[in-house]
């Protein structure tokens, strides 16, 4: 991984989420908390 260059499997081993979870926050799925989006 280049510096600067965070992926969603990145982002989600940080906020301890899914993979999955990341990319419905990031395309505004209706399923995904206020909360969770806002991590």
């Amino acid at each position: 991984m280049k510096l600067g260059q965070a992926t969603i499997k990145d982002i989600a081993k940080e906020l301890n989420v899914s993979s999955s979870t990341v990319s419905r926050a990031l395309k505004d799925y209706p399923g995904i908390s206020d909360e969770t989006k806002k991590r």
